[in-house]
């Protein structure tokens, strides 16, 4: 037994790696050529796999965009931005740890933040992946709106839910790439910038 553990942990490493290869090129290809035109066969040849390979690996075409997106979504650092921001006592930490948080995932998933924001124009099955990506993410928000209502901290008249707007107004799908990709601001900038606009909109004058 002791002697088939070893081929056993290859095999799996050497799956995992050509995993990761189907993933990356499927990436590449998406975000260069378009998802619709995409093919799987595509995928393979970027890949240097064979086509069955690319199904038994991870599966079809909108497989692949999941899985993709997903990573972003389920990085462990933000479950734990949700975690510290919904224990939080200061209000203005609240949204010093949205903005460091956010800034996290488009700083080191900026091809999957890219991947999901296109995939909202991409076929119907592609843009209901970016939906629940999209909407994964404002949930993760809405957790930083709910801890400033309980702190009674929001302006007055502002409600979870406008809250909750406000915030996916500054640190949504949109803002940071339009301050950093597009306007070439450094993410330090862009960081303060977002914090000290958000902190403005929504509590009240210290």
């Amino acid at each position: 037994m002791a002697a088939t553990r070893p081929r056993a942990n290859r095999r799996q490493e050497s799956a995992e790696q050509t995993r990761q290869l189907i993933l990356n090129a499927a990436q590449d290809l998406f975000l260069s050529q378009g998802y619709a035109t995409t093919t799987i066969n595509d995928i393979a040849a970027r890949a240097r796999v064979a086509v069955a390979t690319v199904y038994t690996s991870v599966g079809g075409k909108q497989d692949l965009l999941r899985v993709l997106i997903a990573a972003g979504v389920k990085d462990p650092e933000t479950a734990h931005t949700v975690a510290v921001t919904a224990a939080a006592t200061d209000p203005r930490e609240v949204l010093r740890l949205l903005g460091a948080g956010t800034r996290h995932g488009h700083d080191h998933h900026n091809e999957r933040i890219r991947l999901v924001r296109a995939a909202a124009a991409m076929t119907s099955s592609a843009a209901a992946v970016a939906r629940d990506a999209a909407a994964a993410y404002r949930q993760a928000l809405r957790v930083g709106a709910v801890r400033l209502d309980e702190l009674s901290a929001l302006r007055p008249g502002l409600t979870v839910e406008q809250a909750t707007q406000v915030l996916w107004f500054y640190f949504g799908l949109h803002s940071w790439p339009q301050l950093v990709d597009e306007g070439g601001w450094s993410y330090d900038e862009a960081e303060r910038w977002l914090v000290d606009r958000a902190t403005e909109a929504l509590l009240l004058p210290s």
